[in-house]
Order: C-alpha cells, then structure tokens, then sequence
C-alpha cells in the first residue's frame, strides 16, 4: 500500500521542517510549499490526499486559498494556524476546513 501524500503549507521554515520530519515519522509522503504561489504548483504537479495549511502567509490568505480550493476541489484541508480564537476557528470551519488546529 502507498503512502498517503500530504502537502504542508507554512512559511515558517523551522516549523515547516518540525512537523515534515512529524508527518513522515507518521509515514505520509509529505511535500511542502512556502507560499501558496508553491502550493498551487504542487497541486498541479501531483494533487495530494490531504493539505495541512496555515493561514497567514506571505503570498495571501490561507482561507483565500481555502475558498479556492473548495470551489475546484474536495481535498481534505486541515487548517494549522496561529489564529487562536474560536472566531478564527468557526470562520475557518463555515469556509470549508475539515478541522482547525492553533499552533502551540
């Protein structure tokens, strides 16, 4: 069986590294994406099973993005975020995430 492919978007690279070594000791096949100008290049290369996002990053906004994804695609998002509040988490949720995840 092949493993599942995620693609991690954060702009941070010392979180970025923290939860790709994460993810694959999980055994996913993790690619990653500084901005969403990567992100976009990633998905069209080989579109992944689930996408871990942030939402605050330097190209745009993340639920932007989410709102994008959502209008051409049903991938399975996770939001993993800063934003910390539960405004932050139900206008996340109400735009399509499939779960909602503050940063420590």
């Amino acid at each position: 069986m092949s493993k599942a492919r995620l693609l991690l978007i954060e702009d941070n690279p010392r979180i970025q590294l923290a939860n790709k070594d994460m993810l694959e000791l999980l055994d996913y096949e993790v690619s990653v994406a500084m901005n969403l100008d990567e992100a976009r290049a990633c998905i069209a290369v080989q579109p992944p099973d689930v996408i871990v996002l942030d939402i605050m990053l330097p190209d745009g906004s993340g639920l932007d993005f989410l709102q994008e994804l959502r209008r051409n695609s049903g991938l399975p998002v996770l939001l993993l975020t800063a934003l910390s509040t539960t405004e932050d988490t139900v206008r996340g949720l109400s735009l399509g995430a499939d779960d909602y995840l503050a940063k420590p």
